[in-house]
């Protein structure tokens, strides 16, 4: 104030330096590609922007299960086939190029059909649901590739920091996208144009994240020889725990897009989604700093401190007035951020080396088989109501509490 220079903090100067010292090579290619894909995934949030999406043009609450279902599911129940073909290729960047332009076609097609066939919401829902398939399925044939060279390019010892870095930066951008969403939501566009524009922009964002890891220079691997056994790390302890805890939790997940659904069509909030978006991100933000504390303890503990929140999301969706049901949304990014550090960085780690693409690939593919749960949630809410599925969703929290309590190792570390 006295005409000297601000100085941050020596701790968060030491941050601030890690981050940009960090986007050079690789590493800056990794982190803006995290970024980006942040950005996108705000843009384009298949529980609250697509799941709203659908609701508007009228789908029956199976169909808006299946909306954010379908990229989710598509994109994890493959993998386990792909495991051999992938480990056979030694290098992964070429594939994951591929399928990433596929990928884009997909989205862009979602772009063109919300720009024009607003007029017939029928054949526009149909048209994008084709696309999201469309996009699903290169996503599982990238997903691989992605793990691949990020556990090639990246040391061990440097992964937590990397991920740190990006949740920071990807969470604030997608902050501040939420309150452009909100704006954008807010123009006077006949609908479904507004939504058209978050696709193009969404769209952009995923594109360059996916060019920019392209750029990626990845390391050279001796190609694997002879069948990948997928049996290998079903006979960890600590693997079937792990998919146990997540299956559980993941079930509990069917009420996700419900929530939006249930501010459009029950509480009449679609103009407040752009906020519901950016107390999500914030949420994810600030809850770090908790988990990264608990993660001292292990996965399990972060994952019981996620799995408390998934417990009681729903409890207060059903108790919260309509002019609180934000919080929900802060609720929600607090636990996905807790189930995402500890569930990537303890399979990342749990595996060893030769054993790595068999064990992202079979994890991924076990966790799609109920990446469906959402339109059995569509279901539930189309035969008993909206409370219903919240209780459902707060009982399958509690087997998921149960199994992560009892069956995952205190020492299998996220640090």
């Amino acid at each position: 104030r006295g005409g000297g220079m601000w100085r941050a903090p020596r701790g968060g100067r030491r941050i601030i330096l890690s981050i940009l010292g960090g986007l050079r090579g690789n590493r800056g290619r990794i982190l803006l590609n995290g970024w980006l894909i942040w950005l996108g995934d705000t843009l384009m949030n298949p529980n609250i922007i697509l799941a709203s999406f659908a609701a508007r043009l009228g789908a029956s609450p199976v169909l808006i299960g299946l909306v954010p279902a379908l990229p989710l599911a598509g994109g994890l129940l493959p993998q386990a086939l792909l495991v051999g073909w992938v480990a056979r290729h030694g290098r992964k960047l070429p594939l994951y190029r591929r399928a990433s332009a596929f990928r884009f076609a997909g989205l862009l097609l979602l772009v063109v059909v919300a720009a024009v066939l607003g007029a017939w919401p029928g054949l526009l829902l149909g048209v994008f649901l084709a696309g999201l398939f469309l996009f699903a399925r290169s996503t599982a044939v990238a997903s691989l590739p992605y793990w691949e060279v990020l556990a090639k390019a990246v040391p061990r010892e440097e992964r937590p920091g990397l991920f740190a870095a990006i949740y920071m930066g990807g969470g604030v951008l997608a902050f501040l996208a939420g309150f452009g969403v909100r704006a954008l939501l807010g123009l006077d566009l006949p609908f479904p144009l507004g939504y058209a524009l978050l696709f193009a922009l969404g769209t952009l964002a995923y594109g360059a994240a996916w060019y920019v890891f392209g750029r990626v220079e990845e390391p050279e691997e001796e190609v694997a020889v002879g069948r990948t056994d997928l049996r290998l790390p079903l006979r960890r302890p600590g693997f079937r725990a792990y998919l146990t805890a997540r299956l559980f939790l993941g079930l509990a997940g069917m009420v996700e897009p419900f929530y939006a659904a249930y501010a459009v069509r029950v509480l009449g909030k679609e103009a407040e989604l752009g906020l519901y978006l950016a107390l999500n991100a914030l949420a994810f933000i600030l809850s770090n700093a908790l988990w990264s504390a608990l993660a001292r303890r292990g996965a399990k503990a972060v994952f019981l401190g996620g799995g408390v929140l998934v417990l009681a999301t729903p409890l207060l969706a059903l108790a919260l007035p309509p002019g609180a049901f934000a919080l929900v949304f802060f609720l929600q990014g607090a636990y996905l951020a807790a189930l995402g550090i500890a569930g990537n960085t303890y399979l990342l780690n749990l595996a060893p080396p030769e054993e790595r693409t068999a064990t992202v690939g079979l994890a991924n593919s076990f966790l799609g088989l109920f990446a469906f749960s959402p339109v059995l949630g569509g279901w539930v809410v189309g035969a008993w109501g909206y409370g219903a599925l919240f209780l459902l969703s707060a009982g399958l929290a509690v087997l998921g509490l149960w199994a992560a309590q009892g069956g995952l190792r205190r020492q299998a570390t996220v640090e």
